[in-house]
């Protein structure tokens, strides 16, 4: 999935479990915490995946027990929502040879993309997979619409109001 779809599914996470302001930027920075472990590791060679130890369904459940386990670190809750959704979107997208990768260390790792990386975006793109993906995003957008993050209009100021 592509870091818009993460946000945007981490954005749905967030206003669907009515979080604040802080709570929801938790929500939504969480969405980019497996890629933000896991692809330096990849580009330096440490592993041969983009999707190891943070894109770990173990490594999730350990964050997930820790926060709910640790009074000081429960402020940190939000974050699951953002994290789990990057992975489960991530799994479903997932080409049945790459599950395995969720799984570390648990299952062996095979490597991602098995094509040049232009190629795995172009037939990503192309693929129901991701036209689906325009889903969560089209939500996303609604809500961000709804919740009035976007003026619609009323672009003038009411001096009106102002010399009552």
């Amino acid at each position: 999935m592509t870091p818009l779809g993460h946000l945007a599914l981490g954005l749905i996470s967030g206003r669907t479990l009515e979080y604040e302001t802080t709570a929801l930027r938790l929500c939504l920075l969480a969405t980019f915490l497996p890629d933000i472990i896991d692809k330096p590791m990849f580009a330096i060679g440490v592993s041969i995946t983009g999707h190891t130890v943070g894109h770990s369904v173990l490594t999730f459940c350990g964050i997930s027990i820790l926060l709910i386990s640790v009074s000081r670190l429960r402020f940190l809750i939000p974050i699951l929502p953002g994290y789990g959704s990057h992975i489960i979107a991530d799994l479903i997208v997932a080409y049945p040879k790459f599950l395995t990768n969720y799984f570390w260390p648990v299952l062996p790792q095979r490597p991602t993309p098995d094509d040049p990386v232009i190629q795995y975006w172009i037939d990503y793109a192309t693929s129901i997979t991701g036209v689906i993906e325009l889903i969560p995003i089209v939500v996303a957008l609604w809500i961000i619409f709804i919740d009035g993050y976007i003026p619609v209009t009323n672009t003038t100021t009411e001096s009106s109001d102002i010399e009552s």
